[in-house]
């Protein structure tokens, strides 16, 4: 099955309200959808959650995301997971840790 089909959006999108705006792609397989999203979170994925982009549960490290744009990651059954890239760069941080910043371009793709 095509995970895009279990997406809430397939085109892209301007979501939120706020002083930051920032540019978040998401990529499954060689489909990317594109969103501009606007916040006043300091927060990546608290300004993800605030817009319904990403779901997930908190572990020792902050947020570990199963379903970004209603897509799902799953380790344990597919040994798929969200990898998040900042202004494409492999990120160091995990999305709890890693603050918006205004014009910036972040990236959550599915990988194996």
């Amino acid at each position: 099955t095509d995970p895009w089909d279990e997406a809430i959006y397939t085109e892209n999108q301007t979501l939120g309200q706020g002083k930051s705006t920032f540019t978040l792609e998401v990529a499954v397989n060689e489909h990317l959808v594109t969103f501009t999203v606007s916040t006043n979170e300091e927060m990546l994925d608290k300004a993800l959650l605030e817009v319904g982009l990403i779901e997930g549960r908190e572990d020792k490290y902050g947020l570990y995301m199963e379903r970004v744009n209603g897509i799902l990651a799953d380790f344990n059954t597919d040994q798929t997971y969200w990898a998040l890239y900042i202004d494409g760069k492999y990120a160091l941080t995990g999305i709890s840790s890693t603050p918006v910043e205004n014009g910036a371009t972040y990236k959550l793709s599915r990988e194996k």
